[in-house]
């Protein structure tokens, strides 16, 4: 397992492109139209470009293109904000499982029912202060075990 996310986090910059969010994504579009636009400007600004055949004239624009993608690539890699949370607790469960012995003797219901017992009570309370009901079913699961 540990082999496998290795691999996992030394190829992990293949989802770049799909771990940006919204306002990276709109700034990365906008400079993109830019470059482009200032690109073709400075195209046709150029004497010589009415000079070339229609091939010479996509073979250079198809290279300023792959410049502006990947210049936008790498913005967007430069502001990635995408969190791998669960990849990285993956690392943890290894850790885990060794003083087990076995992946069947690893549970998540203990935790899963902690859980929901404090959510239960975080329903009965206030929603918008939630640190008291947990700290009081907190203080109940003392006295109980006490």
């Amino acid at each position: 397992m540990e082999m496998y996310l290795d691999k996992f986090h030394y190829h992990k910059d293949v989802f770049c492109r799909f771990c940006s969010s919204k306002p990276t994504t709109k700034v990365s579009e906008a400079l993109k139209k830019q470059r482009t636009l200032f690109k073709q400007e400075e195209r046709e600004s150029n004497p010589a470009w009415n000079n070339h055949l229609e091939a010479a004239k996509r073979r250079w624009v198809d290279e300023h293109t792959l410049e502006i993608e990947s210049d936008i690539a790498q913005h967007l890699v430069n502001k990635l904000d995408f969190k791998f949370v669960t990849m990285h607790l993956l690392n943890h469960i290894s850790d885990d499982i060794r003083p087990l012995g076995n992946l069947l003797n690893a549970s998540s219901e203990l935790p899963e029912r902690a859980m929901m017992i404090l959510k239960q009570a975080y329903r009965q309370w206030n929603h918008d202060e939630a640190t008291f009901p947990i700290v009081i079913t907190q203080a109940q699961q003392e006295v109980f075990l006490y």
